[in-house]
């Protein structure tokens, strides 16, 4: 481990005349939430009152920053593939595990444009901050169980930054980007080279992930053929499995289950008789669309503007949170539902800059970088399925895990079990025919149903959670995680 040691600190000022939602940047939310609701394009974020029993630490105490927790570092790789490209990580050892032992976990938060260090201090890591400027341990962190990278990126998304020529805007970019920042990282931590390594993420992470996977796996193709391959030019990623929740992988399925979720266990009405049958009649359009636009994506605009017109709508003028539907919302647009302001001025006090050594040439720390999000948005990486490359990965014998809170309705259960159950690999048949079960965690909790292949590819719903499983299950979260990482059955 680093000695690099950066705590987490801040002043009471810090906590003096927080924002209100509604003080958000409107303009910014609204498109996301107007014009890409459907893709999930930007990561909401709840705060509930927190379920740990453990008392909060206040951030403003002058020792035990970070909830007391000082093994981490911060820090920032430059990508060799790019000209001026600098990506802002936050790595946590695992604290159950010697760290010696335990693999090496990658999170992804989606948007495109939200940061992954917004998930660590909100759903799955060690310390979370609640909206009083309290920090609570979370005995549930992934880093219980693994060491854990939660990396900013794509390009100038959180702390990271890189000059405009270095601008992401494809699956492409974000898969050779994460594949170099590892040869940094690991470079850093030669210990971590031959670790057993795995990509996790969520929402738009349904994208990134499968993406980060496909990019390592061509890249270890061509190193382990090369017989000239040194420590000094690539490692070669033990890659061992990849993990999505409540992710957006496959539009061209996942599109038309949006309505679906008008069948849901917790007896939220969504639309009418008529309103209903209108929209099933659509839904074969609007993945006809869809699946025209991954050839020809001039028609992605067409697409999405169908699909949400005639499905996604009707069903949002329900007034319930779209990210979770037990919570009612009469926002508009709903994301403003979503108390966050406090942790993005928390993490813009420029002692919490210097104590995370941040760059001085990164920009103010965002929910979602909307610059960035729009790049994606433009250039039609949000309409692409990039299911494939899960079948690629399966069909290597690189395990799978999907996994979706049913709560969720923008990127909900149905939508995700249909495009796993229509998955083109060797495993196909086997899969669809495997028996659903209940899954029970090993604290006894019946905690969702699961269809799994060989331990090869395993679809999971979760009951009781909306769109951040971490954050709304977190024991469940890690127990699932857990077994993934063990290749134990769930």
């Amino acid at each position: 481990m680093a000695t690099e040691k950066t705590p987490l600190t801040a002043t009471a000022s810090d906590y003096e005349s927080l924002p209100t939602t509604e003080a958000k940047k409107r303009v910014s939310v609204g498109f996301v939430a107007v014009v890409l609701v459907f893709f999930g394009a930007l990561l909401a974020l709840f705060w509930p009152a927190s379920s740990f029993s453990s008392s909060p630490h206040a951030l403003a105490n002058d020792h035990g920053f970070f909830c007391g927790l000082s093994d981490y570092e911060t820090g920032y790789v430059t990508l060799a593939n790019k000209e001026d490209d600098h990506y802002f990580y936050w790595y946590i050892e695992a604290s159950d595990k010697a760290p010696s032992e335990a693999p090496l976990v990658m999170w992804l938060t989606g948007g495109p444009g939200a940061p992954s260090t917004l998930a660590l201090l909100s759903e799955n890591g060690p310390c979370l901050v609640q909206y009083d400027g309290t920090a609570k341990r979370n005995p549930y962190a992934w880093s219980t169980a693994a060491n854990v990278i939660w990396l900013d990126q794509p390009t100038n998304v959180g702390f990271s930054y890189g000059s405009a020529d270095d601008a992401d805007r494809t699956g492409q970019d974000v898969g050779e980007n994460i594949y170099w920042f590892l040869q940094g990282f690991i470079k850093k931590h030669p210990e971590l080279d031959g670790r057993e390594f795995f990509i996790t993420g969520e929402s738009y992470g349904g994208h990134y992930v499968p993406e980060a996977a496909h990019a390592i796996w061509q890249h270890n193709k061509k190193v382990n053929k090369s017989e000239n391959s040194t420590k000094d030019s690539e490692y070669a990623i033990n890659l061992q499995g990849i993990a999505i929740g409540n992710g957006l992988t496959d539009p061209i399925i996942q599109s038309p289950h949006y309505i679906d979720m008008v069948d849901n266990d917790y007896n939220i009405t969504f639309v009418n008789a008529s309103q209903l049958a209108a929209m099933r009649a659509a839904a074969p359009e609007c993945e006809r669309l869809m699946r025209a636009s991954q050839s020809n994506l001039s028609l992605w605009v067409e697409a999405e503007e169908f699909c949400t017109t005639n499905l996604d709508e009707p069903m949002n003028a329900a007034n319930r949170n779209m990210y979770d539907i037990r919570e009612y919302c009469d926002k508009d647009p709903p994301n403003l539902c979503i108390p966050t302001d406090h942790i993005e001025k928390y993490l813009n006090r420029e002692s919490v800059r210097e104590l995370l050594h941040v760059s001085k040439r990164a920009g103010a720390w965002e929910m979602v970088n909307m610059d960035v999000n729009m790049a994606f948005t433009l250039s039609g990486d949000v309409v692409l399925s990039y299911s494939s490359f899960v079948a690629d990965m399966l069909n290597d014998d690189i395990r799978v895990l999907i996994y979706a809170g049913d709560a969720d309705l923008t990127c909900n259960w149905y939508g995700n079990q249909a495009w796993t159950k229509a998955l083109e690999w060797d495993g196909k048949t086997d899969f669809n025919a495997a028996q659903e079960r209940i899954y029970t965690t090993d604290a006894g909790v019946r905690a969702g149903v699961v269809r799994s292949f060989q331990r090869r590819l395993t679809f999971l719903r979760v009951f009781n959670a909306g769109h951040m499983v971490p954050q709304h299950q977190p024991q469940v979260a890690l127990d699932m995680l857990t077994k993934f990482l063990t290749n134990q059955e769930l």
